[in-house]
């Protein structure tokens, strides 16, 4: 009797044991589409689904009808009210917590979550990351072509700081055919999740566009779209004053307006990055004189931060020295690096 007991109770357990093992959070969408698997995080109005059929999933919060998990879920509301407990079936738009705490479970809206399990907040989050692409040719031609670029970011809850720089030197047969360097810097204090202030600087040097220093210094306000471990975009726009001095052509100081667009995002459970900044700056004074740079690409984690890009660079510049021989100037590099995040 005890034996077959005994065996009962194995049974039983192992069945609850499965059958829990089988449960997932379900997410509801408004169009009527469920799906499951297990609620990650929501922030930035993004919530992150990971599957165990297609990864990590993004969805935009307002599309969710209904959320439900299985295990204990930590909600931040938008005054800031945090709770933590077992959510329960509701209708659409609602959400039901049971805390374990209140005399009943709290119900809110959905419309009035500003996150679910956020992640941990660091003082200062930090993100730095090296780039290097070195390529030598010897035979009939002989080149050295060598291209670093750089960027650290520090970011606080209210503030933001954001250095940066690019080296670029190629010669073929011993003489020197392009030398350049671009070194900038930007600060950013948020007046709340979204919308921020901005002061920025850029310098940049080409040997041979006959652009011995432009150098700029300007403010303006922007506004974060996304900012999340898996997608950010943020575009700003302000005034900046411009001061270009060349070694043969006439020297150039003007006022402008001045644009950034920067995007990054994860796809395919982080196997690939895309990016894409674009600054650009065009005169008040003269609406033909502006200048951009572009930097757009893909960069592919490898190991514990080594990182692969593949990148394309555009800069366009629509009045150039008389020295200079084009206006635009591209490049598709290979790049190895190291990325560090805290």
């Amino acid at each position: 009797m005890k034996k077959n007991l005994t065996l009962l109770l194995i049974i039983i357990s192992s069945s609850l044991l499965i059958s829990g093992n089988s449960l997932a959070d379900e997410v509801r969408l408004k169009n009527g589409d469920k799906l499951t698997g297990q609620v990650v995080r929501m922030e930035g109005d993004k919530l992150i689904l990971k599957t165990t059929y297609a990864g990590e999933i993004i969805i935009t919060w307002q599309e969710v009808a209904a959320v439900r998990t299985d295990g204990s879920v930590k909600v931040v509301l938008k005054d800031e009210t945090a709770l933590e407990g077992n959510t329960e079936d509701v209708e659409d738009g609602k959400m039901k917590l049971d805390t374990g705490k209140l005399e009943a479970p709290a119900t809110f809206s959905l419309a009035d979550v500003k996150a679910l399990n956020p992640e941990p907040v660091k003082t200062v989050k930090i993100t730095a990351r090296a780039n290097a692409s070195v390529t030598s040719e010897r035979g009939n031609t002989k080149s050295d072509n060598y291209y670093f670029d750089g960027e650290f970011v520090a970011r606080t809850k209210k503030n933001r700081y954001t250095i940066g720089g690019e080296l670029t030197k190629e010669k073929a047969d011993g003489v020197t055919t392009s030398q350049s360097w671009v070194a900038y810097g930007n600060y950013s204090h948020f007046l709340n999740e979204k919308w921020y202030l901005y002061a920025d600087t850029l310098s940049e040097h080409d040997e041979f566009k006959d652009l011995n220093l432009r150098s700029t210094l300007g403010a303006g306000a922007g506004y974060q779209f996304f900012e999340t471990p898996l997608l950010n975009l943020s575009i700003s726009v302000g005034l900046s004053m411009v001061d270009e001095n060349y070694d043969l052509g006439e020297d150039n100081d003007y006022s402008a307006g001045h644009w950034s667009v920067n995007y990054d995002q994860y796809f395919f459970d982080k196997f690939v990055q895309l990016f894409h900044v674009n600054t650009g700056f065009v005169s008040l004074e003269d609406a033909n004189d502006w200048f951009l740079k572009t930097r757009t690409g893909l960069r592919f984690p490898l190991y514990k931060g080594l990182t692969a890009t593949l990148q394309y660079n555009f800069d366009w510049n629509n009045q150039p020295s008389v020295a200079a021989e084009t206006e635009e100037d591209t490049k598709f590099i290979f790049l190895l690096g190291y990325e560090f995040k805290n």
